[in-house]
């Protein structure tokens, strides 16, 4: 069965048809990733209900699967809250994206046509230009796009499934945007990228992989330091460091 759904954010969304119960849960999970709704924030079903047009009942079964998904927890007495990721969680899931992107990589050098390495070639031009103005969200999306194609080069479904969840529990934009406001890390990526995709070019295996690897470690080493440095800062540098850290907990 399905419904007209209007889902009400600050973006004001046009009304589209929705499956009830998946859809909630497709697009409250979504708001999450996007930081519609905070880590920590508490989550009113009636409110969700109001928010999606619905009632309340598919509000509470499309929690009930983002609690078993891990997007929600539910403290008896106290309500529904967004999430909270620990920073060893976080370095966790880098751990397990290291894995999946170096296989990535390796299957890409192996499978990819010529048509996609121009692909890669053209966004890793853009990503210069990018560096060159310090333009960091341009260059979080080229990134990200840069990643994606060399999964599409991978040629492999089941491990672009895989890296789809991942991306999502780990809040690859979010994330991605701290390790790129590092100071020095974009150029250091850019870096990284060049000789990533030279070995992708090259039809290098090996080096593809290892390059692919070594580029997530880096990422992940920065990140932690980072947020070393965030939460043994008084709150006031906290700040200063940027709010996105805040979000995680020891």
């Amino acid at each position: 069965m399905t419904t007209s759904l209007t889902i009400r954010t600050d973006h004001r969304r046009k009304v589209r048809p929705l499956p009830i119960k998946d859809d909630i849960v497709m697009a409250l999970r979504q708001e999450i990733v996007e930081g519609g709704f905070k880590p920590g924030e508490k989550l009113s079903e009636s409110r969700l209900a109001e928010h999606y047009g619905v009632s309340r009942t598919p509000v509470r079964e499309a929690i009930k699967q983002l609690e078993l998904e891990q997007f929600v927890t539910v403290e008896r007495r106290r309500g529904t809250f967004v999430r909270v990721m620990t920073v060893p969680e976080v370095l966790d899931l880098y751990e397990v994206r290291e894995a999946l992107e170096g296989m990535a990589a390796r299957l890409c050098a192996q499978r990819a046509d010529n048509t996609l390495l121009s692909r890669l070639d053209g966004i890793l031009r853009r990503m210069e230009v990018m560096v060159g103005e310090d333009d960091r969200s341009a260059y979080l999306a080229c990134d990200l796009e840069l990643h994606a194609a060399i999964f599409e080069g991978a040629n492999n479904l089941r491990l672009l499934e895989q890296y789809g969840l991942l991306t999502i529990h780990m809040q690859r934009d979010l994330l991605g945007h701290i390790v790129t406001g590092i100071a020095g890390r974009m150029a250091r990526s850019m870096s990284e990228h060049g000789d990533l995709v030279q070995a992708i070019t090259l039809r290098s295996a090996d080096e593809a992989e290892s390059r692919m690897r070594s580029h997530v470690i880096s990422g992940r080493q920065e990140l932690a330091s980072s947020m070393a440095l965030t939460h043994a800062a008084p709150a006031k540098q906290r700040v200063a460091r940027g709010r996105h850290l805040d979000h995680l907990v020891e």
